[in-house]
């Protein structure tokens, strides 16, 4: 069978990861923060492994960590004291599933144990890296540089007090990905140096900075790509079924 088989075979096995990609972003579309994943625009080849022998066919390979988009999202107002959003670039770090993590969700709550979590109820981290507590209190809001400021419970009116800052950071100089549980971090696997300079937008949230216009066009340049590659796969079966007919022994 021609080798060329396996190159079409290999384009179809990166189109059908690109759909999941393009319907995970979709699924994602509302959600605050959420940071669009890139498909397989550009790969490396297994041909370049083996560039001193002769091969005639070059199959494409995809890196292990998903590359996503960092362009920002739209800014919506709440008026919602615990609602903020990062301005320019900037993550607030997080407690991941197994290790901290990055994130732009801003949609922040107190749950029911007094933590600051977000919408995906991660809990957020103060400067400390330790998932920030909150006191009880009578308001809360959080300013533009990440501090955390409540009214105590008896407090006269205008008094307020700072219990906390959270987490914020530029993700450094190492190449940040998603990881296999959708959640960024660098590539690493370190933590990401604290920084001041990280900006706050409060009472705005972050959208999500999934164009659907985009992948909806891409959903469609990916579907022609598969129609094509798997004519190509039934005419190399065709090929191979003509060659076998040619060298089989007559009767």
């Amino acid at each position: 069978m021609d080798k060329f088989i396996y190159t079409a075979f290999s384009t179809v096995n990166n189109l059908i990861v690109n759909r999941a990609i393009r319907s995970n972003n979709l699924a994602n579309l509302n959600v605050p923060g959420f940071r669009s994943d890139i498909g397989a625009k550009s790969v490396g080849t297994a041909f370049l492994s083996t560039m001193e022998s002769l091969e005639t066919r070059a199959l494409s390979i995809r890196n292990d960590k998903t590359q996503f988009s960092t362009d920002p999202g739209g800014l919506s107002v709440t008026n919602n004291l615990l609602d903020v959003s990062i301005r320019d670039r900037g993550y607030f770090i997080v407690k991941g599933p197994n290790e901290p993590s990055l994130s732009r969700r801003g949609d922040l709550r107190v749950d029911a144990n007094g933590f600051l979590t977000n919408g995906a109820n991660q809990q957020m981290l103060d400067s400390n890296l330790q998932p920030l507590q909150v006191p009880p209190h009578r308001e809360i809001k959080v300013s533009d540089d990440g501090d955390i400021i409540i009214t105590p419970p008896n407090a006269a009116d205008g008094e307020t007090q700072v219990v906390g800052k959270v987490a914020l950071t530029l993700g450094g100089d190492v190449e940040l990905a998603k990881s296999d549980d959708g959640e960024i971090r660098p590539i690493d696997g370190s933590i990401p140096a604290l920084d001041n300079s990280v900006i706050l937008v409060p009472e705005h949230l972050e959208k999500s900075n999934v164009n659907i216009t985009e992948q909806l066009v891409l959903s469609i340049e990916d579907q022609r790509q598969y129609e094509i590659n798997i004519k190509l796969i039934n005419s190399a079966a065709e090929v191979d079924e003509g060659g076998a007919t040619l060298l089989r022994l007559p009767n």
